[in-house]
């Protein structure tokens, strides 16, 4: 069972202020694949089954009869294309189809699963320790002693349908690993690990390579002799080309000319810089898309936005809209936030815009921008409150969970409406998790309780009886029994129907 509780760890989801990342579309948010592309997916009626004795078996949905006599110390539920990671009691790894034939082979190595434009990607890693030649031992000069070995990853990166290897290396523990983090560019094309791949018959051929960061649009960046380019799928030919990374920007208003240094300014240098220079036309191009040129001279502008401008430490390009964010961090103890300015590509400083479906997020997935007061005006704030960490999901069109502080230093959630200003679920919970934002439904946490309840807000209703004190969005549950026993086994999210047989049956 521990392996369950491992593996439910590492699915659970999601700093500072100045280390921030952009989702410039409700595709892109919490890091997900740049663009959004459908699958063919195939109607799952399986589900793991925890049994009496402890291990896992595959049922039917409707009926919950066997579909093998296969027993598990794990199982997790089924991709949309149809196969599962399953453990054995000698804690051994593989994964099968929905009729329980198996289809990457027994072993000791930790197998995860990632679907990408239809395809099943799987990663096979195991850790060991490699006994190291003499030259390469570890001598303790303070006498405890010869380190003859070292720990070492193996790794296996392929295709499930096509059994294609994709890697298969033995790396050091410290070194550069392997991720399943495939992106899709479109429905013929992923990229993955600095390269880009077309897809054919589930098999997948690298056509660049070098590539640093893929765009929206088809587009993306690619290191070359000459700094980087900027290349669009369908073409051979780059659109900029010779750009240079640079942290200072010249901007002229009227005769003034004004010198912004240490802009988009990180603690470690990033791969990408966020401001690249065309340097044969002195072209500024914008984090996070480089999709339009900062203007070179201000048009229009008060004495205040002029002030606020030569201050500014932050610009990114708000996509789909002719808006660059300009931010201050304003160190106040009270605020510990930025202020926010805007300018367009004409040159124009403006103090408002629409919020374009355009977010700012700090590592950790946090809102940055828009800020709360552009989310929950203050004639929506309660008296005392104190304002903590806004998130919100793909898919929930302007919704967002605020964290509040009371004046009673009372913490709480809730979840808002920012185009209603309603409150769709009070702050009055501990925790609010989000399972499905499209149907919403939620996991809520009260706070006088360490459990969760499933919540259907679109019916306003309860789902079910029992509480958990953990709800994973894939139905895995955590729950601990009056007796101090723990169990994990799965649920249907929408119903609340447990997949266990019960002791008392």
């Amino acid at each position: 069972m521990r392996s369950l509780q491992l593996r439910y760890m590492k699915t659970m989801f999601w700093s500072s202020f100045f280390m921030l990342t952009v989702t410039t579309s409700c595709a892109q948010e919490n890091n997900e694949a740049v663009v959004k592309i459908p699958t063919d997916m195939k109607t799952i009626n399986t589900v793991p089954f925890l049994t009496e004795q402890g291990d896992f078996i595959y049922v039917d949905k409707a009926h919950l009869k066997p579909i093998s006599a296969a027993r598990y110390k794990m199982a997790s539920v089924f991709t949309v294309t149809g196969f599962a990671v399953v453990e054995n009691a000698s804690d051994r790894y593989a994964v099968i189809d929905q009729l329980g034939k198996t289809v990457l082979d027994f072993s000791t190595g930790e197998i995860d699963l990632n679907v990408v434009n239809g395809i099943t990607f799987y990663k096979r890693e195991r850790e060991y320790q490699k006994k190291m030649p003499f030259w390469r031992w570890e001598w303790n000069i303070l006498g405890g002693g010869i380190q003859k070995e070292q720990t070492y990853h193996s790794i296996e990166i392929g295709v499930l349908e096509s059994k294609q290897t994709l890697v298969n290396q033995e790396i050091p523990y410290l070194e550069d690993s392997y991720y399943l983090n495939f992106i899709a560019v479109d429905r013929q094309r992923v990229f993955w690990n600095a390269s880009l791949y077309e897809i054919n018959n589930k098999r997948l051929k690298k056509v660049a390579h070098h590539i640093v960061e893929v765009l929206e649009d088809q587009r993306f960046v690619k290191m070359d002799k000459t700094g980087f380019s900027i290349y669009n799928t369908n073409s051979k030919k780059p659109i900029h080309k010779a750009l240079l990374g640079t942290e200072t920007l010249t901007i002229e208003f009227g005769k003034e000319e004004i010198s912004l240094n240490d802009i988009n300014k990180e603690r470690f240098a990033p791969e990408l810089p966020k401001l690249l220079v065309d340097s044969d036309k002195g072209d500024v191009y914008v984090f996070p898309q480089y999709d339009k040129v900062f203007p070179r001279e201000i048009k229009s502008a008060t004495a205040a936005q002029i002030d606020f401008l030569k201050k500014t430490s932050l610009i990114y390009s708000i996509a789909d809209s002719p808006y660059f964010l300009l931010g201050i961090f304003n160190y106040d103890h009270d605020v510990w936030a930025y202020d926010w300015l805007y300018i367009d590509t004409d040159g124009n400083l403006i103090d408002r815009v629409d919020t374009y479906n355009f977010k700012v997020l700090d590592q950790l997935g946090n809102m940055v921008w828009p800020d709360r007061k552009m989310i929950i005006p203050d004639e929506f704030v309660g008296e005392g409150w104190k304002f903590g960490k806004v998130n919100t999901y793909r898919e929930m069109d302007g919704w967002y969970l605020i964290r509040i502080e009371n004046g009673k230093q009372q913490r709480s959630i809730g979840l808002w409406n920012s185009n209603q200003m309603i409150w769709e679920l009070p702050p009055v919970y501990r925790d609010i998790s989000v399972l499905d934002a499209k149907k919403q439904i939620y996991a809520l946490q009260n706070t006088a309780e360490n459990t969760y309840i499933l919540y259907d807000h679109k019916d306003k209703k309860r789902i079910g009886f029992q509480a958990y004190s953990s709800i994973n969005s894939d139905g895995l549950v955590r729950l601990v029994e009056d007796s101090g026993d723990i169990l994990y086994f799965y649920i249907d999210i929408y119903s609340g129907r447990e997949y266990r047989e019960h002791k008392n049956l």
